[in-house]
Formats: structure tokens, C-alpha cells, sequence
């Protein structure tokens, strides 16, 4: 019987975990909570970092979209975990971990906010989970990851980002929270000292994109599940898509790859793959910007 989540997925938020939620939740041996709960958010409310305290907490929205999943499926055990949920929703690890309780299947967490605590959150979470509790990570191009989600950013406000300058746009970039959501090595020096090698995974957004099925079944593995036998019927949505495909400007471009040109220095040496790339996409931005 679980004792909380068998996995957490941590981030990096805009590196397609709505993707992969869209497709393990219809694993026939992973529990997930129902949509529109794909990201609990229990550990950045209960132990935030400090820049994201002016956000304030996370809200699953009104008595309709909290209960929403019963008109998808109206299964008793669908009722019982909305019920548990929203009627006995405190900050305790008890009744985190009650959410979990599934003998049969591998139950997870999946929420990228997860990758911004700090090592006071991070210590939380290990006396919360335990010491059998799968840790991973997916890491995109910071240049491309931020442009995704300052893309997001303006639609939330319903702002036009082709009308916004240079300068709004860089404004919103240097915003401290902003840059907490790309910085990679300071999530895995806080998060890997918690948890062993075998228990925290690191993924790559250029492996999803090359090969899904693939990529799907490595995290399927590192998670506790056999290999093989089973194949997403979702493998080809595009969750959470910009529809408008808004090209990033060279300018901007140019500002985000000077910005992370030393966290891509650092991360290429920590974790090496497709970070070297990255890097050198970076230089060669910056090169011919000069």
C-alpha cells in the first residue's frame, strides 16, 4: 500500500509535463489524480521559495471544476478521492499521503513548480515521501523554455506579446521568479544530496520530441514499471500547444541566451547531454549578435 506518491515529476515547468500526464495517466498501472488536478502543488504551498511567496497559494478553482472529473468519469473512486480532496484539504502529510493510497498501482505527483523549493522545501519533501520515492526531472533549453513560458505568461494576461517591446518582455524575464524556474543546476544541487542516484532521474525535452514512444517508456521504467506492452493512445497531442507558433525575436533571443550563458556553462558540465547543445546554440546566437 502506498505511503504517499511512489514518484514525484518536479519540472521543469514548460518542458512537456502536461504531455506526459496526458499519456501515463492512461497507464493501466498508474494512478494519477483526475483532471483538472494534474498538479497538486501541496509541497511549493507548504514550504515555498522565498520569491515565490508575493504569488500566493495555489487554488484548484470553483465547486465546478473541482468536481468536473465526475462528469468524465463517474466512478465511485473518482468521487471518493474529490471528496477526500475538497472537503478534508489541510497542510498535513497525512492527509497528502491519503491521496495516494492505491495497492495496485504506481501513484505519482506530477508538478513542475516542484523544482523551485529550496533545500528547507527539499527536506520536506524527503521526511514527507520517504526514501523509496522516485525523483525526476525534464530539462528543455532554457532559452527556448523561458520564451515558452513568458509566451504563456502574456495569453494569461491576455496580452498580444507581438505588440509588447524589447523592454516589457525583459522586464518580465529578470523577474527573480522567472529565472528560478530555469536554473537547473541550483534544482539539482538541492534536490540530488536527498536522494539516491537510482532514485532521482534526470530526462531531457529533446528525447520527448525525437522519439515519444521511447521517451515514454524510460520514465515508465524509472518509475517502476516493466518495460514494453503497453502504448499510449495519446502519443501525438499537443498539450498546452501556443496554436500561434509566435516565432521568438532575434533580439530577444539574443538577451535570453546572454542571460544563461553561465547557467549553460555550469549545467553542461553537471549533467553533459543535450545541455552541451544547448550551450553551443547559445555561443552561436551570441556570435552572430556580435
Amino acid at each position: 500500500m502506498n505511503n504517499g506518491p511512489d514518484f514525484l515529476c518536479i519540472g521543469a515547468e514548460k518542458a512537456g509535463t502536461t504531455w506526459l500526464y496526458d499519456n501515463i495517466r492512461h497507464h493501466p498501472g498508474i494512478w494519477l489524480p483526475p483532471p483538472p488536478f494534474k498538479e497538486l502543488h501541496y509541497f511549493d504551498d507548504r514550504v515555498p521559495h522565498k520569491d515565490l511567496l508575493h504569488l500566493g497559494r495555489f487554488h484548484h478553482g470553483g465547486i465546478v471544476r473541482r468536481y468536473s472529473p465526475l462528469l468524465r468519469s463517474p466512478r465511485y473512486e473518482t468521487f471518493r478521492w474529490l471528496w477526500k480532496f475538497n472537503h478534508h484539504h489541510s497542510d498535513s502529510m497525512h492527509w497528502y499521503r491519503s491521496l495516494f493510497k492505491d495497492e495496485d498501482k504506481v501513484a505519482g505527483d506530477i508538478t513542475p513548480l516542484y523544482s523551485t523549493l529550496d533545500e528547507r522545501g527539499v527536506e520536506y519533501v524527503r521526511r514527507v515521501v520517504g526514501d523509496q520515492c522516485r525523483i525526476f526531472i525534464i530539462l528543455r533549453d532554457p532559452v527556448s523554455r523561458l520564451w515558452s513560458s513568458i509566451k504563456m505568461l502574456y495569453r494569461f494576461k491576455g496580452t498580444d506579446i507581438t505588440q509588447a517591446d524589447k523592454s516589457s518582455i525583459m522586464s518580465e524575464i529578470s523577474k527573480p521568479y522567472m529565472a528560478l524556474k530555469s536554473d537547473y543546476s541550483r534544482m539539482i544541487e538541492t534536490w540530488k544530496p536527498y536522494f539516491t542516484d537510482d532514485m532521482f532521474g534526470i530526462y531531457f525535452y529533446d528525447d520527448m520530441v525525437a522519439d515519444n514512444a521511447a521517451f515514454l517508456d524510460q520514465i515508465c521504467q524509472f518509475i517502476g514499471l516493466k518495460p514494453g506492452g503497453w502504448t499510449s493512445p495519446h502519443l501525438e497531442r499537443r498539450s498546452n500547444k501556443d496554436k500561434s507558433e509566435i516565432k521568438m525575436p532575434a533580439e530577444i533571443r539574443s538577451a535570453i541566451s546572454r542571460h544563461y550563458l553561465p547557467e549553460l556553462e555550469e549545467l553542461s558540465g553537471l549533467v553533459g547531454g543535450h545541455s552541451l547543445q544547448w550551450l553551443q546554440n547559445a555561443r552561436e546566437t551570441l556570435k552572430t549578435d556580435a
